[in-house]
């Protein structure tokens, strides 16, 4: 596609001469050594074709935030165009979509609901608790497969996430026209803030839970080797890849939908305070991670909260119940590279740092103490080790 366009000589405002295109290609390789995915669909209709193409043009040179910078170097450029053409035709990946925003507690508490459902596509419904019902307002998965709908966590308590989850079965398999599916409750680890929904699915039919402890991990997933081996899980023409990655919580996985490439991380990555227990664990889990995404393309990167607000660097305080301004939910790839670079540069040491899109914050007793990118740490009223987070907690438990 990319040499059709170039011995062509040109398109609209452009002119690529013969000479010049060996050139061009190289600046593409350039350009695509992190390619988006699903790049150059910016209408969302699961292909990239002309109507894309006219929407970069008419962005061509902007400067400002749009999807048309395929690259994100901050300029719809060459380097976009070329990334648009190499994407050429059907996308890879089901696209889908994020709400403009989540419920964030404060004063709609009362008016918000307690669980909001978003269906970013018809196969794929992202749950979140509300602030008012707990401060950690966990994010909820829920993939469907044509056998199996594979459930990531159960949320905080307080909520009916049971009656919730077999309403949104119910919607699918009517228009599915299918008369049964079965859910298989899972968990990205077995904090309490992401299992304590458990009851409501006990002998519910058509319901499977896989237990939280790291045997009961393995032995459902079938992971032999802990926690080297990476496992399929099939739903039904759907695989869902389990990648083992203890050290925030010894029995911690992610899992990795083809069908979408989304990347789940659960506590180990999102917008928000990254708690480690187990530092040396966590960095090579981390490692896993990436090793993981060199042969397996990421679109989102998505965990299990959001704790930080729109501006870099800056969260909200610790068990807050309002979150004005919230960050989006999705990260990419390029957040997952960031915190390994960040755990490696501190070789083998323990520190506390805070960067534009979330905190580093070891429990390893009064780790280290970093800024991020220079600022000082003077934000919120933030508990900055496990001794001031034991206080913020106990001080939670007694309000």
């Amino acid at each position: 596609m990319l040499l059709t366009f170039l011995r062509r000589g040109s398109f609209g405002p452009f002119f690529v001469t013969a000479a010049a295109a060996a050139l061009l290609l190289s600046v593409s390789a350039m350009a695509s050594a992190s390619p988006p995915c699903n790049p150059g669909d910016l209408d969302g209709n699961g292909q990239v074709d002309v109507f894309d193409l006219l929407e970069l043009l008419e962005n061509w040179g902007s400067d400002g935030d749009t999807p048309a910078d395929l690259n994100g170097d901050g300029v719809v450029d060459v380097f976009d165009l070329l990334l648009l053409l190499e994407a050429w035709g059907p996308t890879p990946y089901a696209a889908g979509g994020f709400p403009d925003r989540w419920i964030s507690g404060g004063p709609a508490c009362g008016a918000e609901p307690v669980i909001q459902v978003h269906e970013y596509n018809k196969n794929f419904y992202i749950l979140r608790q509300s602030l008012c019902t707990n401060f950690e307002a966990p994010f909820i998965y829920l993939i469907f497969g044509e056998d199996k709908v594979l459930m990531q966590d159960t949320g905080a308590g307080g909520i009916p996430i049971a009656q919730t989850v077999y309403s949104i079965i119910d919607e699918w398999l009517l228009r599915n026209e299918q008369e049964s599916i079965e859910l298989i409750v899972s968990h990205s680890h077995g904090h309490g803030d992401h299992i304590a929904g458990n009851s409501q699915f006990v002998h519910q039919p058509f319901t499977t839970m896989t237990g939280t402890s790291q045997s009961a991990v393995r032995n459902f997933f079938g992971i032999d080797d802990w926690p080297n081996d990476i496992v399929e899980y099939d739903l039904g023409g759907r695989i869902v890849d389990v990648i083992p990655i203890p050290g925030h919580q010894a029995a911690h996985i992610a899992l990795y939908d083809r069908e979408t490439g989304i990347l789940f991380t659960g506590d180990s990555l999102y917008p928000g305070r990254i708690y480690i227990s187990n530092f040396s664990q966590f960095v090579t889990s981390i490692g896993r991670l990436i090793d993981f995404t060199l042969d397996n393309p990421i679109c989102w990167v998505l965990g299990t909260h959001i704790e930080m607000t729109n501006t870099p660097g800056q969260d909200f305080p610790f068990g807050a119940t309002h979150h004005p301004n919230e960050r989006e939910l999705e990260l990419t790839v390029g957040h997952l590279e960031e915190l390994y670079g960040e755990l490696l540069a501190m070789n083998g040491v323990p520190q506390y740092k805070v960067l534009d899109d979330f905190i580093i914050f070891p429990l390893s007793g009064a780790a280290t103490s970093a800024s991020g990118n220079g600022r000082t740490d003077d934000c919120c009223d933030r508990p900055k080790n496990v001794f001031e987070l034991r206080q913020a907690f106990r001080a939670l438990e007694n309000r």
